[in-house]
């Protein structure tokens, strides 16, 4: 246990932001103490002169950079060949070759080592915070999931409606909000292509009758499932009294940017049979409002067709304008 709370702390030494003066500071530090150690043992008379600065060439390379590693190197050499010259210029030139090429060697596996090791940490600490937020987003998503399906659920089979088509509402439901959970899981934690959200919403519909178009959008997470779930009750309203129950009847979607992180969604039916309000407050009526990341959710009855318009959380997305 006591290891592992030392490997911890290691680590997070290691992994530490630090300024360029800080990070220089450390430096010098380090060096003063290397210099300060090898004076007073033998002040560079006997040994190999460079030895207590190796480890300052480790301690840069792995809680610094490759480039402090480098520059604690060159000023031990610097050092040396200042504060003991007696010692260093005494020795044979072939033994002066030899300590500097082994003090090069050593501090070059030393740098490729230490900085290898360095990046082996960050990444392994970029892929644990993934992972976490992984988790963090799975649960959210997770209770987001359960109160949807409370409210489906807890509503119930209307006086008078028949429980078979209520359960096979409630499936469909369902299944749309396990569609919009699957684009979320395949993109990116933060948002989803809204072209690829409509797709599949309609996909259970004659997709043959949609007319899809709008430039590339990222759909914020916040509403993705809120706007799956009522392009659903959309198109399934569509299909019982709508454009989608007449022949030649067709349904437009379209969609823009309105700012920097909003995103407007219009869905226009034409060629169905005469339109008329409701005249009750089911529970597609009631998915059908803002809540979440769906700002806007504005219905207009006209008698030619159903036009609904949605605004929600989004942007413009980096690639080329696409159509569904």
């Amino acid at each position: 246990m006591k290891g592992s709370v030392w490997l911890d702390r290691l680590r997070r030494v290691i992994l530490r932001e630090r300024s360029f003066a800080r990070k220089l500071a450390l430096t010098l530090a380090w060096l003063g103490l290397a210099l300060a150690l090898r004076w007073f043992l033998d002040r560079g008379t006997f040994g190999v002169p460079f030895l207590t600065f190796v480890p300052v060439v480790l301690l840069s390379a792995l809680i610094l950079d490759g480039r402090f590693a480098v520059l604690s190197a060159i000023i031990s050499m610097v050092l040396v060949r200042l504060l003991f010259p007696a010692n260093w210029n005494a020795a044979d030139p072939t033994i002066r070759t030899a300590m500097a090429l082994f003090f090069g060697v050593t501090v070059a596996i030393i740098v490729g080592t230490g900085h290898f090791v360095r990046l082996l940490l960050i990444e392994n600490e970029a892929h644990i915070q993934q992972a976490e937020a992984f988790n963090a987003e799975l649960q959210h998503r997770a209770k987001n999931a359960l109160q949807v399906i409370r409210a489906l659920v807890g509503r119930g089979p209307a006086p008078g409606e028949d429980p078979a088509t209520f359960y096979a509402t409630l499936l469909g439901r369902m299944e749309a909000l396990d569609r919009a959970n699957d684009l979320l899981h395949y993109g990116s934690l933060d948002s989803t292509p809204l072209a690829d959200l409509v797709a599949s919403a309609i996909a259970p519909f004659d997709s043959a009758r949609f007319r899809c178009s709008g430039p590339a959008c990222q759909l914020h997470k916040s509403a993705a499932n809120q706007v799956m779930m009522a392009l659903h009750e959309l198109g399934t309203n569509a299909v019982k009294y709508g454009a989608l129950s007449a022949p030649k009847g067709l349904v437009t979607i379209t969609w823009r940017a309105l700012g920097p992180d909003r995103l407007r969604l219009d869905w226009r039916e034409q060629g169905g049979p005469p339109v008329t309000p409701p005249t009750t407050r089911g529970m597609g009526t009631r998915l059908l409002r803002p809540h979440g990341g769906l700002h806007v959710v504005d219905l207009d009855w006209a008698p030619t067709g159903l036009v609904c318009r949605l605004e929600m959380a989004g942007a413009m997305a980096s690639r080329p304008p696409a159509n569904a």
